[in-house]
């Protein structure tokens, strides 16, 4: 029998009732926009054949493009149940990307349970100028909005290994299906 070395990738196997699960990205830079598909991919892996995942990803640009584009991205972002924030270089605050996070509180649905909000910072040659000031903000932010934050240090190997989000994940999904499951009994 021949056994693969790969890591196998999943969540609990669950059967949802409603299995939706909106994820939704935002990227400064290429670089980061790798990082971003490669967490949105693991998240809809990891959730599996029982969730209908759905998946956008913009620039961090395009919320200073037009006013209908920017209502369309904060309104999709509000509704989404994870959103992926990846910035490859923490050299400036990234003030006006906080100041739009902050705006989606006022916009986000009333969740059954509270969404996550992922930080993918850094890189390998970053030195983390801004690294304190930018995860205290996303805390802060995610808390307003009614997310868990979870950010990991996206260094040369940080996607070989995705054991840093699948508990995040399980949390998620579990937390979705019992919800789902209440408001089907009530």
């Amino acid at each position: 029998m021949f056994m693969s070395m790969q890591p196998v990738i999943s969540a609990k196997e669950v059967t949802p009732s409603n299995g939706k699960l909106h994820l939704f990205s935002l990227y400064a830079d290429f670089p980061a926009s790798v990082r971003a598909r490669w967490a949105a991919s693991t998240i809809i892996e990891m959730a599996g054949r029982h969730w209908r995942s759905s998946s956008e990803m913009w620039k961090l640009d395009s919320l200073t493009g037009s006013q209908p584009i920017t209502s369309m991205v904060s309104h999709d972002a509000a509704e989404a149940d994870v959103i992926v924030i990846a910035i490859s270089s923490l050299e400036q605050r990234a003030v006006e990307l906080v100041q739009w996070l902050d705006s989606l509180a006022a916009r986000g649905p009333k969740r059954s349970v509270p969404g996550f909000l992922i930080g993918l910072l850094g890189d390998e040659d970053d030195k983390s100028h801004e690294l304190d000031w930018t995860v205290k903000q996303l805390m802060r932010c995610a808390q307003r909005a009614d997310r868990k934050v979870i950010w990991h240090w996206m260094e040369k190997s940080a996607m070989d290994d995705s054991d840093w989000l699948a508990d995040s994940v399980e949390e998620l999904l579990a937390r979705r299906l019992a919800a789902n499951n209440e408001a089907v009994f009530c």
